[in-house]
């Protein structure tokens, strides 16, 4: 185990360090005063190992909720030190902590107030052959004590990429930015109330998906973007997480859906219970009152994505549950690609489904104007159809096999399986979580990526969440545990 590091600034200690104290009897340690200038651990997310470097950044900005460092030789300006101080204290940290939870409080260094640390996140981002760039991220290594990992902060706190690089796209201060910081703050809360509180590790989807809906409880809007991902990718599974870009569109549009149809208070229920993943969501639509379960609602869902939110077309009456209430998911409001694109129309073998996932189609009649369709899934399959005549604007939630289906214009099969298995013969397997340079990489040579890169003009943000929390769950399976 390495030494325990301690670094001096002229006679003052690092802020808050706290030495984990709190647990095994020992004391609580005394709350020192931020000092003007500091040394923090980083990570270094542009090499295979993990590896740290120490970064020198000057206090910037102090607020009711939050200390703002900013890393020596670059440069932010004051106004938006300002507005970055005054967004998390008086938006971002009341309307996350209010949908979620509370964070880590007063946490490892008995502080309640958290560090943002602005600096150029080395994680390799060469435009535009490396298209992709990390916004931000929560190091959950930050709560243990340096005893338990010498690379240790020892306090609450969040890196924030203001590389002038990738300025031109994600700018200090601006909505995207913003947005970032929302999501982190999410992943912090969530640690505390599952890891840290109950000794849990949730399922990543769900902690995703909380995540990215996020920055919507801050009024920041709907994310398009994830919406143009998941119209790219429509067939990704909700629960299979494969550290692919694409996960990230599935699990929001999801997350949204709950947030608009549920309620506002539905992960707040998910992360005070002691369970994870879908028995967790099952447990928080029960004592929400809410009359469907994992299960009912995913078809919900599934129907919800073609009617999107009832602008371009109308929502059956008397079922809101089939909509949403922040999103058009038809192409004519926001440049998408639809649900619905050449290759997924006139089908006649449809693809097979992994668990908890959903598929697209659309027909057109052999003579016009009216034609007919005939489900019939293979024998062992666990999917449910549901069908829209487009031309009478009927939908049919539950198609029965082997039954003939009339329409006119246009007809929407909305395939879904909701099941933990896929419809295939073979196994599934769920791989463990990519390292920060494999996502990377990934997001760099995948052809989605890259082809958004080239249409928008702009580089990719990429999350590492999950990188960063299986390094901390590698820390739990030899025994450790924060100290606090």
């Amino acid at each position: 185990m390495k030494r325990l590091i301690v670094i001096l600034w002229g006679i003052a200690v690092l802020a808050g360090c706290g030495g984990g104290g709190g647990g095994g009897g020992s004391s609580t340690p005394p709350v020192l005063p931020a000092p003007a200038q500091a040394k923090f651990w980083a990570a270094d997310l542009s090499t295979s190992t993990a590896s740290y470097y120490q970064v020198t950044a000057n206090k910037v900005a102090e607020g009711a909720h939050c200390y703002i460092y900013l890393e020596q030789g670059q440069t932010v300006s004051s106004a938006n030190i300002d507005k970055i101080q005054n967004e998390f204290d008086t938006t971002i940290y009341p309307d996350v902590t209010t949908a979620f939870g509370s964070e880590p409080n007063p946490g490892i260094d008995n502080d309640p107030k958290i560090y943002i640390l602005l600096l150029s996140i080395k994680d390799g981002f060469n435009y535009p052959a490396n298209p992709s760039y990390i916004a931000g991220f929560f190091d959950p290594l930050n709560e243990y004590s340096t005893a338990q990992h010498a690379n240790s902060n020892q306090k609450e706190m969040f890196y924030m990429n203001v590389n002038p690089a990738v300025a031109t796209w994600f700018a200090p201060a601006s909505i995207d930015f913003f947005r970032t910081l929302a999501h982190e703050f999410q992943h912090m809360i969530h640690w505390e109330q599952k890891d840290h509180l109950r000794n849990l590790h949730d399922d990543t989807w769900l902690d995703e998906g909380m995540g990215m809906v996020s920055p919507a409880y801050c009024g920041y809007g709907a994310d398009y973007d994830a919406v143009n991902t998941f119209e790219h990718a429509s067939s990704d599974s909700l629960t299979v997480w494969k550290d692919s870009f694409e996960d990230y569109g599935v699990v929001y549009m999801w997350a949204q859906y709950y947030k608009d149809r549920v309620g506002n208070d539905i992960f707040h229920r998910m992360l005070q219970n002691n369970l994870v993943g879908i028995a967790s969501v099952n447990n928080a639509l029960a004592t929400a009152g809410y009359p469907k379960d994992f299960t009912g609602t995913f078809r919900d869902w599934a129907v919800a994505n073609y009617y999107g939110d009832g602008t371009t077309v109308p929502v059956p009456a008397g079922h809101p549950e089939w909509s949403y209430v922040s999103i058009n998911t038809w192409p004519g409001a926001i440049s998408l690609p639809g649900l619905f694109p050449v290759s997924r129309q006139n089908v006649t073998t449809l693809q097979p489904l992994d668990q908890w996932s959903l598929g697209f189609y659309s027909y057109t009649p052999v003579s016009p104007p009216a034609g007919s369709i005939t489900w019939t899934p293979t024998a062992t399959a666990t999917e449910k159809g549901a069908f829209v005549d487009g031309g009478g604007s009927v939908l049919t939630y539950d198609m029965l096999s082997g039954t003939t289906y009339n329409y006119t214009s246009t007809g929407y099969l909305i395939l879904q399986n909701p099941a933990g298995t896929a419809t295939t013969s073979g196994d599934t397997v769920v791989r463990a979580n990519m390292t920060p340079v494999q996502v990377l990489e990934a997001a760099n040579t995948s052809p989605e990526v890259r082809a958004r890169v080239a249409a928008s003009g702009k580089p990719q943000r990429i999350d590492i969440g999950p990188s960063m929390r299986g390094r901390e769950k590698g820390m739990r399976a030899q025994g450790l545990r924060p100290q606090f």
